[in-house]
């Protein structure tokens, strides 16, 4: 069975906003009956790394948020902490960055909330429905506790899954630290020896008792993969080793988003394909887009919106730029394992909206 997908290029005439253009595409995917009165919704975005140029434009959210607040919901914007040290690190440098990219409440009037707290420490198991690799998904507490969800994705690149859209931002993005640590990476968190002063800040951080500290600190085997230790360290002497291969990485991923999928049943998204350049909104600057902006899709099924994006943008270029662009990954991975696992539909009906 085929999922819908709705369309809408970039094209409008003078008197034409882009933006009315994705409140007709809610509308096609039953907003209304989605989301209501009182509902507190998290509105999953990227809030773009410090000096990114490429991230979701904050004035794309307008039409969502005044759909939602029409409608009587109690929107929030949202996103995690990171794993990579940067300005997403934790929820107090995160929100100064969120405010610094535009998404501040003067602009929106909208609150946001760093879904696993301040530290990336909050998260809840949610079931991963016929899960292979895991049985459960360690969520960010602020979204697995929220009435609804709400997903906008900025459609791009990606150095490690070749692309990214609905399904990364559902899963990598909604994921606690102690998730993504888990997505990531096979082994514990490891420590630079040249950078380590050892003041015991992540000593005190850990509560597995993993962490022993001589000349600089240690990490043993109890190490349960929280990656606590990772935000404590005031030296950044602490970090991911991102040694899992890309395709077990997409599997992985795969398996998050259908974890919070399945939690919400009836979630709507919307993927924004501009500035579709090669790699992740995470790095602190980007590339030349590999194609111009085609426009904004809308779907309630986030397998068929991300291969729409990508069959829209390889169509357009003539030739598939993700797997050109990273030719050590298969990008097509997550669409193999979503099949296999019944997540999602890779066959989608697509609908013109002008």
């Amino acid at each position: 069975m085929s999922a819908k997908v709705y369309y809408s290029s970039m094209k409008c005439n003078m008197n034409q906003s882009p933006l009315n253009k994705i409140k007709k595409l809610i509308n096609k995917c039953g907003v209304t009956d989605i989301y209501g009165k009182n509902d507190i919704t998290a509105v999953k975005l990227h809030f773009g790394e410090y000096g990114n140029t490429a991230f979701l434009r904050p004035i794309y959210l307008r039409p969502i948020l005044e759909t939602l607040n029409r409608i009587g919901a109690k929107p929030f914007l949202t996103d995690t902490n990171t794993l990579y040290v940067g300005m997403r690190t934790n929820s107090v440098d995160h929100l100064h960055n969120a405010n610094l990219n535009g998404f501040g409440y003067s602009t929106l009037q909208t609150p946001i909330i760093i879904a696993d707290g301040l530290k990336g420490e909050l998260y809840t198991p949610l079931d991963v429905p016929n899960g292979i690799i895991y049985k459960n998904a360690k969520i960010a507490s602020a979204v697995a506790s929220a009435d609804k969800l709400f997903v906008i994705n900025h459609f791009k690149g990606h150095e490690m899954t070749g692309f990214g859209g609905a399904v990364k931002n559902l899963a990598m993005g909604c994921a606690s630290r102690a998730g993504k640590n888990e997505m990531h990476s096979s082994v514990r968190p490891v420590v630079d020896p040249e950078l380590c002063t050892a003041c015991g800040r992540c000593k005190m951080a850990c509560d597995a008792g993993a962490i022993t500290i001589s000349k600089h600190a240690s990490i043993n085997d109890k190490c349960v993969g929280c990656a606590m230790c990772i935000s404590a360290c005031p030296e950044h002497a602490i970090g991911t080793d991102f040694n899992v291969a890309c395709d077990t990485l997409q599997q992985k991923i795969v398996e998050y988003a259908a974890a919070v999928h399945n939690h919400f049943k009836e979630v709507i998204y919307v993927s924004v394909l501009t500035s579709i350049v090669p790699a992740c909104d995470c790095h602190g600057g980007n590339d030349a887009p590999l194609v111009h902006d085609l426009g904004f899709m809308a779907s309630t099924d986030p397998v068929a919106i991300d291969k729409a994006s990508y069959d829209l943008v390889c169509k357009t270029a003539g030739k598939d730029v993700f797997q050109e662009a990273w030719p050590h990954l298969n990008p097509q991975d997550s669409f193999a394992h979503a099949k296999k696992i019944g997540f999602g539909n890779t066959e989608y009906e697509l609908e013109t909206v002008k």
